[in-house]
């Protein structure tokens, strides 16, 4: 919109000349380049419309570089034909009346155009200055809740973790303890979410889960477990993203904790468009276990939850060679 309106050469070279020269070699130069396009057309329209193409400079000079340039269009192109078109040719004189009134009947014209024109950009540039007043604030209040929501998140967690601390039994501990765990996943992947954002509504999936996984690394992950991330570029909804992450930072802290027992091993966490749809692995070459073994966790249960919350389909094989988590999810 704004190009449409006004291109702003005068601010786009403000580094290179002053705002006024420039204003005054744009107004100057179309309004030559028009006058010399009226001479040109001298023999075929004679003294007809002198000041036709005047009008033209005049918007153009005012798009491009404001109302300053259009009225130093407007008097430049005016001189120019009187002088060189409007009788007596090559002389300020004017033959009759009727030209004098015409040259001021094209003046008031050309004036009170250049006055809307500049009106109009006036009231463009208060709407574009208001938008973008209404988007900063929208932006703060967006930042605001952002840093409140972490504190809660943070605040709740100490809570957790602290009631484990003190609890007798220890299974309650155990229970609390993965609760406050699980809380911090959450959180992990809520603070992915603003780096990888595109729009309110679309989240770059391949950036939230290679944070995620940093975030793994600089927090729970062993020296001898490596963490790898094969992630190709992915857009998803905002839900879908935040299931997504908080499924996959469950398989991986799962890996990290009961795959691979006091040896050493890879996880690889892997996302790939397939089929119109978001293919997300998590796999290890740890021990393997049972799929049954933990059908009835609450990690299993999380993640089954969070799977159907987007639609999606997952698919579980294990081994002693190791075990493979494939998550597939539509995007139509």
């Amino acid at each position: 919109m704004r190009r449409l309106v006004r291109i702003d050469l005068p601010r786009r070279l403000a580094r290179t000349l002053p705002k006024p020269l420039t204003e005054i070699v744009v107004g100057i130069g179309i309004a030559a380049i028009l006058v010399m396009a009226r001479a040109a057309l001298f023999g075929l329209l004679e003294t007809r419309s002198p000041f036709a193409l005047a009008y033209l400079g005049v918007v153009l000079a005012t798009l491009i570089a404001g109302w300053r340039s259009g009225l130093v269009t407007m008097i430049a192109s005016e001189g120019l034909i009187w002088f060189f078109l409007v009788p007596v040719r090559g002389s300020f004189r004017l033959a009759t009346v009727a030209d004098g009134w015409g040259l001021a009947l094209a003046t008031v014209t050309q004036a009170a155009m250049l006055f809307a024109l500049y009106l109009y950009q006036r009231e463009v540039q208060a709407g574009e200055l208001e938008r973008q007043r209404r988007i900063n604030f929208l932006g703060h209040a967006l930042r605001e809740m952002d840093h409140r929501t972490r504190n809660n998140f943070q605040i709740v967690t100490a809570m957790l973790q602290l009631q484990a601390g003190k609890a007798a039994s220890g299974d309650v501990r155990a229970a609390l303890s993965e609760a406050a765990e699980r809380l911090q996943a959450v959180s992990a992947v809520y603070a992915a979410l603003t780096p990888s954002s595109q729009g309110l509504a679309a989240i770059r999936l391949h950036d939230q889960l290679d944070e995620i996984c940093a975030q793994i690394r600089r927090g729970i992950l062993p020296d001898h477990i490596a963490l790898v991330t094969e992630l190709e570029p992915l857009l998803v909804p905002n839900e879908t993203a935040v299931a997504i992450g908080i499924v996959v930072n469950e398989l991986v802290t799962n890996a990290c904790k009961h795959a691979f027992g006091d040896g050493g091993g890879t996880i690889r966490v892997r996302c790939r468009k397939e089929n119109g749809g978001a293919l997300i692995e998590v796999e290890d070459d740890g021990r393997g276990f049972t799929p049954g073994e933990a059908k009835n966790g609450v990690g299993s249960r999380l993640i089954a939850a969070f799977v159907r919350r987007v639609k999606g389909r997952s698919e579980l094989v294990s081994s002693p060679e190791g075990t493979r988590h494939a998550i597939r999810v539509p995007l139509g």
